[in-house]
């Protein structure tokens, strides 16, 4: 691709995201004075691997902020988990505030897709819906899959809630969350929806509060321009500094959407054995 039609590309991107974030803000507005919420919990699918279960390892998938789409994806990435491993529950779980492309919503607020949700009371619910799952499965070890968004929010998951989970797979983490808006602002300068303070939970500085037996891979795209390398990295040294147990994998040429990248189900099937 030459170096013209590259920027006319990308500039069409970021023209696509600042749109649809303005249509993220209106639906949000909507739906903050619905009176009357669908649901009362978090939706959610569980596939279940072949054969007979035995205290198996359980899975929880949360995808990313969508700005401009009803988000699904961790369906079919919970799916494949299952499809690939042996006694393996994985769930797909719609964030809260979020409605799928079935029409299926969850509890809670959505917010702007601005890094907003990443919120203790987010958390609690995700928690919540976790130890429901236990106790339905009585699992060994429980693992959160997260992409975007839904990996810094289960970066904060490991650091608020230590006991509960084994190991996380962060795919694309916006993990040092300030550093992160400041550069969607940097590209979307006249958005002014990145001026909104949040009250979301940053995983570069809770980071402190993780057990150190909790595994951690982070996953990165080399040209993620979404979420730069550089955030990804921060936070990777930001662990090893604090002596927490990290293992940094970089896939090289590839961007933002990795979460059906092979390297991902590869390190999750090391994860299950």
């Amino acid at each position: 691709m030459d170096q013209i039609n590259f920027k006319k590309k990308t500039g069409l991107v970021f023209l696509i995201v600042l749109l649809s974030i303005g249509l993220a803000y209106a639906q949000t507005q909507n739906e903050n004075h619905n009176p009357n919420p669908k649901p009362s919990e978090l939706f959610h699918i569980p596939y279940v691997s072949s054969g007979t279960l035995n205290s198996p390892t359980l899975f929880l998938v949360l995808h990313g902020d969508a700005p401009f789409n009803n988000p699904s994806y961790q369906y079919g990435i919970a799916r494949q988990i299952a499809n690939e491993n042996n006694n393996v529950v994985a769930v797909g779980v719609l964030r809260p505030g979020y409605t799928d492309n079935e029409g299926n919503r969850s509890k809670g607020e959505r917010g702007y897709t601005t890094g907003d949700n990443y919120t203790k009371e987010v958390l609690e619910s995700i928690h919540n819906l976790t130890a429901d799952l236990k106790k339905k499965y009585n699992p060994s070890k429980i693992i959160l899959v997260g992409h975007s968004g839904g990996a810094a929010i289960s970066a904060n998951l490991i650091a608020q809630y230590s006991n509960t989970y084994s190991k996380a797979v962060l795919v694309s983490c916006p993990c040092d969350l300030h550093l992160w808006r400041k550069h969607m602002k940097g590209l979307q300068p006249e958005a002014r929806i990145w001026d909104i303070e949040v009250t979301s939970l940053s995983p570069i500085e809770v980071l402190d509060s993780i057990d150190s037996s909790i595994e951690i891979v982070v996953v990165h795209g080399e040209d993620d321009k979404t979420v730069p390398l550089n955030i990804a990295s921060k936070y990777v040294k930001a662990l090893k500094e604090n002596n927490k147990k990290v293992n940094f994998v970089i896939l090289e040429n590839r961007g933002h959407e990795i979460a059906f990248n092979n390297k991902i189900f590869e390190i999750i099937k090391a994860l299950v054995e």
